[in-house]
């Protein structure tokens, strides 16, 4: 059998939301809610002709770039490899580019083709991706997250958490981070009494506040009874985060828009972080996320991946002993499975590597040239 890799394909989706999202830091051209999710897509063949999917993701911008990344930069230096030595190519592939993208939209990219060769070595084993990790746990819980937006009424959004819960799901997320915190801290108030006092509810800021503020917000979530504040100051912030974890008895949580293990490593050494967050395309693919959580791991806190559910389950489950999925369905329509939810738990997709297919007709039906 060969796994050298023989050919690089690239495309780009853009794939309408399941529901328009908005949030403190994220918004439409005129302030308005986001209908679209762009999705850079790499397919990964070997010379035996095993097939490795990864793929991105972006709301704002940065698409056609980073799909140029992968199919200009990246393409080039995979041809003629072992797509099995996913740690050496990462490392390649970081090297290369390091002085233009340590972090953003290369990492991104890098992360697409880390979730490739990873794909291509699970169906090399006959192995679903999470067996190959170290197989911790069969599934894990998971919390709404797509039902919060800024822009929903408390009625929809009660409304939506409810459909979560009914499911069997530990909890729900909403988004806070309007001009005025007060308003926020209104709606979660409506929402903490309708749901009632034992429902689990996650509020996340998406770095919307200054210190003074978030610290006056986070006074006010505990009185509520909030299971953590995400992103309550700028991502760059440690020395704002490290303040806050040390004044709030509410455990803060971030990590979704950081872009290496160094970046959390510096976090984690000024216990300016309680719950971690990883983006796994933000934050260079499995092979980097793997590395976060175990970092985590040392430190004795939990872990708790941010969206792209899809893949994130093969980590939560190969390398995780608890920790939830966040449910976001952003570009579950691009898959030929929904994922697999029972009473309240997310599987990962029975089949070798990460078990995830889009098919050809939904790449042509939401291609962009």
């Amino acid at each position: 059998m060969s796994t050298r890799i023989a050919e690089v394909r690239t495309e780009l989706l853009r794939m309408p939301l399941p529901r328009p999202m908005q949030s403190g830091s994220s918004s439409g051209k005129k302030g308005g809610p986001v209908s679209h999710i762009n999705m850079p897509v790499v397919f990964i063949t070997t010379e035996d002709g095993v097939r490795g999917l990864g793929y991105a993701w972006s709301l704002l911008g940065g698409a056609t770039a980073t799909r140029c990344v992968l199919k200009d930069d990246f393409a080039p230096l995979l041809i003629g490899e072992d797509a099995l030595d996913h740690e050496r190519l990462w490392n390649k592939l970081y090297r290369r580019l390091q002085t233009v993208g340590r972090v953003g939209l290369v990492m991104q990219a890098q992360s697409a083709v880390d979730l490739a060769l990873w794909d291509i070595k699970g169906k090399a084993a006959g192995l679903p991706v999470h067996k190959l990790l170290g197989g911790y746990r069969e599934s894990a819980p998971c919390y709404g997250s797509d039902g919060g937006w800024l822009y929903m009424t408390v009625s929809e959004m009660i409304a939506a958490f409810e459909g979560y819960l009914s499911q069997g799901m530990m909890g729900v997320k909403m988004k806070i981070g309007h001009e005025d915190y007060r308003a926020d801290i209104r709606r979660v108030r409506e929402v903490r009494k309708a749901l009632g006092d034992d429902a689990w509810i996650a509020v996340d800021a998406n770095q919307k506040w200054d210190l003074p503020t978030a610290m006056r917000v986070g006074r006010e979530l505990e009185q509520l009874g909030v299971a953590w504040f995400e992103e309550p100051l700028l991502c760059e912030d440690i020395p704002g985060h490290a303040k806050l974890a040390a004044a709030l008895d509410i455990p803060i949580a971030m990590g979704e828009t950081l872009g290496s293990r160094f970046e959390f490593a510096a976090y984690l050494r000024a216990n300016a972080v309680d719950i971690v967050q990883p983006d796994i395309i933000r934050v260079g693919g499995i092979t980097e996320t793997v590395k976060v959580v175990t970092l985590a791991d040392a430190a004795q806190l939990p872990a708790a991946p941010h969206h792209m559910m899809e893949c994130t389950i093969q980590v939560a489950c190969g390398v995780m002993r608890s920790g939830p999925i966040e449910y976001m369905p952003w570009v579950a329509g691009a898959f030929a499975e929904a994922a697999r939810i029972e009473d309240g738990n997310m599987f990962p997709p029975a089949g070798p590597g990460l078990g995830l297919d889009i098919p050809e007709e939904i790449i042509r039906k939401y291609r962009v040239e």
